[in-house]
């Protein structure tokens, strides 16, 4: 669903929602009096075709996370009047998983029809590694018997910024935070690749809003590409819905968030 112009972009518990002319009905293409039925049923579907293990889109993510929250609050009779009655901003910052985590836990049943992506592997794998109650594994961190060296698909590292997003944001930052979508060391062609090509790995930024300790993809910016050897693996934690990491290290001085502004007017 495109965006309208003069619409307002919120960040509602972290993400970004539509506001203004479009309204959470309109973000699931429902009537203000559908039914929970009508709103499951205009979920599910929409979730079909937005979902990042199936949507090649790069806003994929975000379209889902939305799609989510509206879910949420409107199959939620008690959200959903005060939704109507008083808007979204009467409803603060909602934090459980919720009914939209089922689509998670229930998305195997999908898998013929999925179409893989660097940004949806790279998320399965965080996943994969972080435990059903939101703990840590540490066994990849060199707590067991063995310890990976170099990042995996799906690690959160510390990068170098390039010289231009240096001087793009000029916040004195000489590194971001960024999550590991390919290697291409892991490249079938590998051996095709000049020497100097081999480790490197592409990087999607992630940012963090001030006083948030939620990282998220960073809408912002274009991927990022760095030695194998320069990264820096930090310990996190990720969570499905609605899409972020928590980072379980210390960041080092020169590397840290962009800050952007809490809104935005389209």
């Amino acid at each position: 669903m495109a965006l309208l112009t003069g619409s307002v972009l919120y960040r509602f518990g972290g993400a970004v929602v539509i506001c203004g002319r479009a309204s959470l009905y309109d973000v699931l293409q429902v009537e203000k009096n559908a039914s929970p039925a009508q709103i499951k049923t205009a979920y599910r579907k929409l979730a079909l075709q937005h979902h990042p293990d199936v949507s090649s889109r790069p806003d994929s993510h975000e379209k889902f996370t939305q799609l989510s929250n509206a879910y949420e609050i409107l199959i939620d009779d008690l959200a959903r009047a005060k939704y109507d009655t008083d808007g979204l901003e009467s409803l603060g910052e909602r934090t459980d998983k919720g009914a939209a985590w089922d689509v998670w836990n229930t998305w195997e049943e999908f898998k013929p029809f999925q179409r893989t992506t660097r940004r949806g592997d790279a998320r399965s794998s965080a996943a994969a590694r972080t435990a059903r109650d939101g703990s840590v594994l540490q066994d990849k961190y060199g707590t067991g018997s063995q310890l990976f060296t170099e990042a995996q698909l799906g690690d959160v590292v510390e990068y170098s910024l390039s010289d231009a997003a240096r001087a793009q944001h000029e916040d004195g930052r000489l590194k971001g935070v960024g999550l590991v979508v390919s290697r291409n060391i892991d490249r079938g062609d590998r051996h095709k690749l000049p020497l100097e090509c081999v480790d490197l790995v592409e990087i999607e930024p992630l940012f963090k809003e001030p006083d948030s300790e939620e990282w998220r993809a960073d809408p912002m910016e274009g991927p990022a590409f760095a030695s194998m050897a320069t990264l820096r693996i930090l310990r996190s934690e990720y969570e499905r819905i609605p899409d972020f990491w928590r980072i379980h290290d210390e960041l080092s001085p020169d590397c840290g968030s962009p800050v952007y502004a809490e809104e935005m007017i389209l």
